[in-house]
């Protein structure tokens, strides 16, 4: 596909996403205006770390979910941080080199934090490189060639140029195409709070992709999270939310806070049939035989499933019952209703 035909499916896709636009386009201006400043050359080499690490989270910047789990490794050393990023917002250097350096140069500063934070200081100059804007790109068929042995900021460098391509064409800054690459990836989903639907019998969600946002959101919050983590490395904190494998995206990769020990999560709205445990066992296979690709992670590590459903059935119930090291969960959503005391005394 060329520069011209990603244009007309991303000018349709806009029309559909400006009908009801997410979070990240309806506070795009709030957001900037109190990040932009954060990251420019004259600020940055005395910006306090409480900011980075608000700026980080997703209920801040409303348009990343997993940037925040890097914020340990980021903050060790402030003064290395602070040096890094006037570096890399550093105009007058070559873009491709600054960008190597700063990556090689900071435990934590993967691409997708890099690239965002090149993107709130300068929205109309750099797009994101994450799982989600790479996989658009790939639909798309935009998607650049490396040459061998090109170094990371010259990657990024052909990623931004196609990126730059694009929100040219679309006449859009680099914030709003990085949401429209997201919506195009999450199959026609805006980034909003996850849609529940109510039946006599139960609750459940509209779409597993409400689903799986609602469980990256809150994942602290969930009962897994005691033992278990998204899974991160230190080019993308997010890569662990629709894992990529060579067989298909599994929703989440999970390694064990304490056991060596990796778990693929896959999420079914609704009640399942069995041909889930087919797909799942599919993705826990794949993981198993590459356990040396993930980062961390010991060669030896134990790789289970667990599928997330509304509810179960007796079919899958066997299905599961014949498989080792998969795990069935099923999922509640309870809304409450409450009248604030001061309206009921009245």
């Amino acid at each position: 596909m060329s520069i011209e035909s990603a244009v007309s499916e991303l000018t349709s896709a806009k029309s559909q996403m400006d009908d009801d636009p997410p979070d990240s386009i309806a506070d795009k201006k709030e957001v900037l205006n109190e990040y932009q400043p954060l990251f420019q050359p004259d600020e940055v080499t005395t910006f306090p770390e409480d900011r980075l690490t608000e700026f980080l989270r997703y209920e801040n910047n409303r348009h990343w979910t997993g940037l925040h789990r890097q914020e340990y490794r980021l903050t060790e050393d402030m003064d290395e941080l602070r040096g890094a990023l006037e570096t890399l917002v550093d105009e007058d250097r070559d873009l491709a080199t600054r960008v190597t350096e700063v990556k090689g140069s900071v435990d934590g500063m993967g691409k997708a934090t890099l690239s965002a934070i090149l993107l709130t200081a300068y929205p109309e100059k750099y797009g994101v490189w994450n799982n989600r804007s790479e996989e658009a790109l790939k639909q798309l068929d935009v998607w650049p060639e490396f040459e061998t042995g090109a170094e990371f900021g010259e990657r990024y460098a052909e990623v931004n140029a196609v990126l730059r391509e694009l929100s040219d064409e679309l006449e859009i800054d680099h914030w709003n195409l990085d949401a429209l690459l997201g919506y195009v990836v999450e199959n026609d989903l805006v980034l909003e709070e996850p849609t529940i639907e109510d039946s006599p019998e139960q609750s459940e969600f509209v779409k597993e992709k409400h689903l799986q946002q609602y469980l990256v959101n809150n994942w602290d919050h969930i009962q897994l999270s005691q033992d278990w983590t998204i899974y991160s490395d230190s080019d993308d904190p997010e890569a662990g939310v629709e894992f990529s494998t060579g067989v298909g995206r599994p929703d989440i990769l999970l390694t064990h806070k304490t056991d060596s020990r990796v778990c693929v999560v896959e999420l079914k709205k609704s009640d399942s049939s069995d041909r889930a445990v087919g797909q799942l066992l599919r993705y826990v296979g794949w993981v198993d035989e590459h356990l040396t690709d993930l980062e961390n992670v010991s060669e030896e590590a134990v790789v289970e499933g667990r599928l997330i459903v509304s509810g179960s059935t007796e079919k899958l119930d066997y299905a599961l019952s014949a498989v080792q090291n998969l795990t069935l969960h099923e999922y509640d959503v309870n809304v409450e209703v409450k009248t604030p005391d001061s309206v009921s005394d009245r």
